[in-house]
């Protein structure tokens, strides 16, 4: 046995001091945390609102290793010794099942433009709509759409 019990209530057992919360090992309904290399991720918390959290490991440094969201900086924050965790393979981690409507409307309360500038983890319930693209991503299109008019107009 693993010692945790779904059932639990999630509930803080502190707060960071940049004043987001810690909880355990274990996420909502008892699910292994999706996080950033802080240790932290959007996710429901014990309010059953969306917000940024923390969550423990079972390995150094036990808590969190930056104060996040780390945004994939995490490595240039460590001096000596690097406690960053792997992350979860983008910038910003937010935990599956997480719906994007709630996240943004956490979001929004800040920058609502906010999650558009970053990459995230697939966290979204099945059947939910893709995020829009990023400006970037228009930007390419619109490039791309160029350099295919350029091409064709020369070879006719």
């Amino acid at each position: 046995s693993s010692g945790i019990n779904a059932e639990w209530p999630l509930r803080p057992g502190g707060w960071a001091m940049d004043g987001f919360k810690i909880f355990s090992y274990q996420d909502v309904g008892g699910a292994a945390p999706v996080v950033d290399q802080c240790g932290g991720h959007f996710g429901p918390t014990d309010t059953g609102e969306i917000e940024y959290h923390y969550h423990s490991r079972q390995i150094v440094p036990y808590h969190l290793a930056c104060q996040g969201p780390s945004l994939g900086n995490c490595k240039y924050t460590q001096r000596g010794t690097n406690y960053c965790h792997p992350g979860c393979g983008a910038e910003v981690c937010v935990q599956p099942g997480t719906t994007e409507a709630a996240l943004r409307a956490y979001l929004a309360k800040w920058d609502p433009t906010w999650l558009d500038k970053y990459s995230t983890n697939d966290y979204k319930p099945k059947g939910q709509e893709p995020r829009p693209p990023k400006k970037e991503d228009n930007e390419i299109g619109k490039a791309l759409k160029k350099l295919l008019d350029n091409i064709f107009e020369s070879s006719s």
